[in-house]
């Protein structure tokens, strides 16, 4: 009977030492590896989120440079403008004219040169009043600065969003921000010019208004920053 009870009790201690070594036993390195940190934080990223903003980093690229180009021959019709005002305020002085009359020995023909060049300043001045080219010209640049720092804004939130440095929600609310900013950029902007837009289009090798795949996309970010970094 005693013999029986030690038995037990020394089974009972054996099983016990065993379920301690086990416990206490390294595990090994495939067991206690996790995966790296940031395979974990790009299996978390959203893609949704980073092809909504790269599309609007893509609009933003378009609009930024059509109002350059705006601003741009705004300022070339400015300096045609002055140019001409200019020119026919020289020819209506004095000297033009007592030069004329010597020349031409008619008092109709000088009569009526000198009406048409007065009329011809006049008009000038009046167009110079009523097309405001030079403002015109400062007001695109002013929307071209605004969303150029928008668009490099975009660029370092996708950056961001590429690199896991930015959590989904965090990201999402800057995106948010310049969502709201273009807006009232593009509330305030001028209205543009089909010209100024296929010289935007020219520009960026662009056939398409507002839609863009991604190489399009690509193209217009650094190398560092595509999703496909192959030839064209």
């Amino acid at each position: 009977m005693f013999e029986l009870i030690r038995m037990s009790m020394i089974a009972a201690m054996f099983r016990r030492g065993a379920s301690d070594s086990r416990k206490s036993a390294p595990r090994s390195p495939q067991a206690s590896r996790s995966k790296p940190k940031h395979e974990s934080a790009a299996a978390d990223r959203d893609p949704y989120l980073l092809s909504q903003v790269r599309e609007a980093f893509g609009r933003v690229v378009y609009s930024h440079k059509v109002h350059e180009k705006q601003a741009d021959i705004y300022f070339v019709k400015y300096r045609c403008q002055q140019g001409a005002l200019i020119a026919f305020t020289a020819i209506s002085s004095g000297t033009f004219l007592a030069t004329a009359v010597d020349i031409l020995n008619n008092k109709t023909l000088t009569s009526l040169a000198t009406s048409s060049i007065a009329l011809l300043v006049t008009w000038m001045s009046l167009g110079v009043k009523t097309f405001k080219f030079s403002e015109e010209s400062d007001a695109h640049r002013t929307t071209a600065s605004q969303l150029w720092d928008i668009r490099e804004s975009y660029m370092s939130l996708i950056a961001d969003i590429m690199s896991d440095n930015i959590s989904n929600t965090d990201a999402r609310i800057r995106r948010d921000e310049l969502q709201d900013a273009a807006y009232k950029a593009y509330a305030a902007a001028p209205r543009t010019t089909s010209k100024a837009y296929k010289r935007a289009r020219k520009r960026l090798k662009d056939d398409e208004e507002l839609t863009f795949t991604p190489r399009e996309i690509d193209l217009f970010l650094p190398a560092t920053l595509r999703l496909d970094d192959s030839e064209v």
